[in-house]
């Protein structure tokens, strides 16, 4: 399997690949919490732990390091609006590379249209894509 060279990079999977990376860190995941001392097979609230783990960062916290890149149509500007174009309130949930903790907040995307323009709702898509596995800074 091509590992990412950076954290925020991207390498589009399968979804047979995705499949397979959450079994393989579903073992693994099992294993750090056993390393730290938690017996979480013995409990039924974290019996299936690991697979939850590996199942949120492969399907919503690092989705965009995983997934291709959006498809944005875009549009003559037939009107020749040249106002400034803001979509915010955008939810967002991503994951601190440097700390491996995940963090939610929301985006605002604003942009001058020029010969043309990208519809409201592809910018969600766009911020999705990008942010889904931003770093944070180093603190």
């Amino acid at each position: 399997m091509k590992l990412l060279p950076k954290s925020n990079g991207n390498v589009p999977r399968t979804e047979e690949e995705i499949e397979n990376m959450i079994k393989e860190a579903t073992i693994h995941y099992g294993n750090f919490l056993t390393a730290v001392g938690f017996d979480y097979q013995a409990d039924p609230q974290t019996i299936d732990t690991p697979k939850r783990v590996a199942k949120a960062w492969l399907k919503d916290l690092i989705v965009g390091s995983v997934s291709k890149e959006p498809n944005i149509t875009t549009f003559p500007n037939e009107e020749n609006y040249d106002g400034l174009v803001i979509q915010g309130g955008i939810p967002v949930t991503s994951m601190c590379a440097h700390h491996n903790l995940a963090f939610t907040g929301y985006a605002t995307v604003a942009y001058l249209p020029s010969e043309q323009v990208v519809g409201l709702s592809k910018l969600n898509r766009i911020v999705e894509w990008f942010l889904v596995d931003h770093k944070c800074k180093n603190h």
